[in-house]
């Protein structure tokens, strides 16, 4: 499968974790899902979001909603602004997610594409499967 471009509106998430602040993506998953039904106003049942940005420690597990107006404590929000991304399915263990994201920045330098300081998320439904090879969710590098 290769690449293709996105565009997207800007997305609100709210969720576990923060952008900014050196976190593991293991650690934030588990909080959000015992604490997911806090969030109010949530869009695209059953997707969640992991949400990174190049260049900065951080990472945010989260749900995307209408508006961030109620925050439930102990959580973040974080704005994945509009514009065009480069995306991909990952097909396979959650564990080779390095491989999808290589081919994603590969594709960013063979197309003079700026590779810092960009957002990176990843989209989870149904299709995810954790380590199964059958496991399948979708990646998302914004393009400056």
């Amino acid at each position: 499968m290769k690449p293709e471009v996105y565009e997207f509106q800007e997305k609100k998430v709210i969720g576990v974790g923060n952008i900014g602040n050196p976190i593991s993506p293991g650690d934030v998953w588990p909080i959000l899902f015992s604490r997911i039904q806090e969030i109010h106003g949530r869009k695209n049942t059953p997707e969640t979001l992991g949400v990174i940005k190049r260049n900065e420690h951080g990472y945010l597990a989260g749900i995307e909603v209408d508006q961030m107006i109620e925050i439930p404590e102990g959580m973040f929000s974080y704005v994945i602004p509009a514009g065009q991304y480069i995306g991909m399915t990952h097909k396979g263990p959650l564990s080779k997610i390095g491989e999808t994201f290589h081919t994603l920045i590969s594709w960013l330098a063979s197309n003079n594409y700026e590779q810092h300081d960009i957002v990176c998320f990843e989209v989870y439904d149904e299709r995810f499967k954790g380590e199964d090879p059958e496991s399948e969710f979708d990646s998302y590098i914004q393009i400056i």
